[in-house]
């Protein structure tokens, strides 16, 4: 079964080169090896691979390569494969592989005050999913180890279609190489990789309709940002934000002090209809309703309703962080509002970098550990985030009459598939996609409730780098495969 797998002996680079020029559409191996994994009670022996494959930005035309990082277990045609990937759009799968799912977990710091080490503790992950399905973590097209040729496309990779071809015809050819395209499928995404999640369903179906998807899921959703971005006359954005908004002000004790941000965030969005009618009026609303609603801002989110009053009762998620903790001379976190970081002087309202970024680079150094105990001879090569040049195309052309169907596109698959379902997870304390992003996509859809499951977790973007809300993720993602194992 694996024959087909021809194992490289150079180092990466030419492994690249190798590929590029390669007519045979087969992974290249860098690295494999035997590992006992244990979890949920038992011990599991697990194959552990690093790959590379070639992939086309049109038929005939092979421009660029993808990467890979899976472990197998025993095989058995039963037996779920996981296709997991991070977003950006430029971000390897490191995240997800060492602060989730991974056999080896990075440990960051459970106190958002807390200083950060250089580099995280890392040990076995106790709660990987290894025990039920194939963990297979996908690098697209320039991140990790992969490359482009000098003559590569790059407008179709730097693109929705594109980009989600791409990684599917990664998974193809991963599951070929490996004998499983008879396995029941997972496709995982986060952040910008929930839009790549959503494209790749159909990408996957349009090159082999026989595969069998099972479910998606999406962790920090952004289907639905065309509706839900700040743009200033957007008036749906704002009461979709404020439940994120009134949580953070709990967490910082901007609300009576025996607030739960939980609830703070249920009290705000019971207080959304209002809020919404409210800018739906503009100038029409008078003087004493608009004074009401100003009010009861401030006592939702700590914002001064002179603030609110100065500002159309509207603000933004950016002109919230910035100024819930403007006395303290701090200013919050966008990927997870608990963090902050000092307020630099003369600041402006837009005020960077984010206070969460140095977390998110812990993973991002774990990886190359978790790449040597595989058997890479030189990890440092491999690329955790990817700059592109030039602008990421999300539809066609530039019109401001675009739509980003990506929800749309998922339910068509779903409805074709009646044993898909979706998942979609959100941190109460992420103001990048919020909870109530996630809300008024469900409001939107007509997917039957037992098709889909709506959840949150006491964190931020990256849930799981809170120990609460990660081991609360995996039960959630296990419960989902074991679920969808019975139908």
């Amino acid at each position: 079964m694996r024959g087909n797998i021809r194992r490289l002996l150079a180092g990466t680079a030419l492994a690249a080169t190798a590929l590029l020029g390669s007519n045979a559409a087969l992974a290249q191996v860098q690295a494999r090896s035997e590992q006992a994994v244990k979890v949920a009670g038992k011990t599991v022996k697990v194959e552990a691979e690093v790959g590379l494959v070639p992939v086309a930005s049109k038929p005939g035309k092979q421009d660029a390569t993808a990467g890979y990082i899976s472990y197998t277990g025993p095989a058995r045609a039963d037996r779920p494969v996981i296709f997991i990937f991070n977003g950006g759009p430029g971000a390897a799968s490191a995240y997800l592989n060492m602060g989730a799912l991974g056999p080896m977990r990075a440990q960051v710091p459970q106190d958002p005050a807390a200083p950060l080490p250089a580099e995280a503790s890392v040990s076995a992950n106790p709660a990987t999913l290894l025990d039920l399905a194939d963990l297979v973590f996908l690098d697209p097209p320039g991140t990790g180890f992969s490359s482009f040729a000098e003559d590569a496309d790059r407008g179709v990779y730097q693109s929705v279609k594109g980009d989600a071809d791409a990684v599917a015809q990664l998974a193809q050819a991963w599951l070929a190489a490996h004998g499983r395209t008879g396995a029941p499928l997972y496709i995982l995404g986060e952040s910008y990789g929930t839009i790549r999640a959503a494209a790749m369903v159909e990408a996957l179906r349009l090159r082999d309709p026989a595969l069998q998807v099972r479910g998606v899921l999406l962790l920090g959703q952004a289907l639905n940002m065309i509706e839900t971005s700040q743009r200033p006359d957007n008036v749906i954005t704002y009461p979709i934000s404020l439940p994120t908004l009134a949580a953070i002000a709990c967490y910082h004790h901007k609300r009576p002090a025996a607030c739960d941000p939980a609830k703070s965030a249920a009290e705000a969005t019971a207080f959304g209809p209002v809020y919404l009618n409210a800018l739906f009026r503009g100038a029409a609303l008078d003087a004493a309703t608009r004074a009401e609603i100003a009010a009861k801002l401030e006592e939702l989110t700590g914002i001064p309703s002179a603030y609110y009053l100065a500002h159309d009762l509207r603000i933004s998620k950016e002109q919230f962080r910035t100024e819930l903790l403007r006395a303290e001379g701090k200013v919050l976190g966008r990927y997870d509002a608990r963090y902050t970081a000092p307020r630099p002087a003369n600041a402006g309202e837009i005020v960077g970098p984010d206070a969460f970024s140095a977390v998110s680079d812990l993973y991002g150094k774990a990886v190359l550990g978790e790449l040597k105990r595989i058997g890479v001879a030189d990890p440092s090569v491999y690329k955790v985030i990817a700059r592109f040049p030039g602008d990421w195309a999300y539809g066609a052309g530039d019109s401001p009459f675009n739509d980003w169907p990506f929800m749309a596109q998922l339910e068509k698959n779903m409805v074709a598939n009646p044993k898909m379902r979706l998942f979609v997870g959100t941190g109460l304390f992420d103001l990048t996609t919020t909870v109530g992003a996630a809300d008024y996509l469900f409001a939107q859809s007509a997917l039957p409730a037992e098709r889909y499951r709506n959840a949150r977790y006491p964190a931020g973007h990256v849930a799981y780098s809170d120990d609460a809300s990660w081991q609360k993720l995996v039960a959630d993602i296990r419960a989902f495969l074991i679920a969808g194992a019975a139908q």
